[in-house]
């Protein structure tokens, strides 16, 4: 087993590789204002970016976000909106004023430069090692769908296996199943002869403190890929790659639930 180490990014998380690319396609493109609806890692990022090369971000998130995860977004100096309801609420007010105010909206589905962004891991990976299989923790699918997109690049054809969860605590980035990047993420499981694997948090805590014994603090969404290991059919011989997707140091609130149980001896 390997792990793709997304952790070690600017700001912790794969969706610096997103960023980036939007980033440079706004500068191309005399792009001033990006707009984005998060429950983290995304905001977190975007804000960052925006604010090294002088743009004016907004991000919209959930009055119910955690404290911590909304403090390391204002970090950054984005023009925040707290909004009323869930994720799909912040999506739809964002998208709404991309599109009256001229925003570049930066949402899943909206800008292919995320999975552009994203292929790069796939081509490290196909560069790298021979897999048999690719874990990506999975909510709106452009992660899994990019990386796919990357591999095919160099001809390599791992199985994807998308790890969801309906509800959670312990992985809020990936709560919910939301498919946003349609068709592309249908495409990416059949083309790839992959499949979903739907966990929950009692699975979570254990993965996380199994990579805690390999020196990774990780997030409850990149414990989430090693978690559903145990719901593929593995041969001994079977390579497989899960996708550490997030560092846990950015939110010790999480980190302290998905710590809470028994001490690793």
């Amino acid at each position: 087993m390997y792990g793709k180490l997304e952790i070690y990014n600017p700001t912790g998380s794969h969706k610096d590789r997103e960023s980036e690319e939007i980033v440079r396609f706004a500068r191309m493109n005399g792009y001033r204002t990006l707009a984005i609806a998060s429950t983290g890692n995304a905001a977190i990022s975007l804000a960052f970016y925006c604010y090294v090369y002088g743009l004016e971000c907004h991000v919209y998130v959930s009055k119910g976000i955690e404290p911590e995860r909304l403090a390391h977004i204002r970090a950054y100096h984005p023009i925040i909106k707290l909004t009323d309801g869930t994720y799909d609420q912040a999506i739809a007010e964002c998208q709404e004023h991309s599109e009256r105010e001229g925003y570049l909206n930066c949402n899943p589905g909206a800008r292919h430069e995320k999975m552009v962004g994203d292929s790069r891991i796939g081509c490290e990976l196909a560069h790298e090692s021979k897999l048999d299989w690719v874990v990506c923790p999975t909510n709106n699918g452009t992660l899994i769908a990019g990386i796919w997109d990357g591999l095919k690049q160099v001809s390599a054809s791992p199985r994807m296996v998308a790890a969801v969860t309906k509800k959670s605590k312990l992985a809020a980035s990936i709560t919910g199943f939301h498919r946003l990047e349609e068709p592309a993420l249908s495409k990416c499981l059949e083309e790839s002869h992959g499949r979903t694997v739907e966990i929950d948090d009692s699975e979570i805590p254990g993965a996380a403190r199994l990579l805690l014994q390999d020196g990774l603090v990780v997030e409850g969404a990149a414990a989430a890929s090693v978690a559903c290991l145990k719901h593929l059919y593995l041969s001994q011989d079977s390579q497989v790659c899960c996708m550490i997707t997030g560092n846990g140091l950015k939110f010790p609130g999480v980190m302290r639930e998905l710590l809470a149980g028994p001490r690793i001896r």
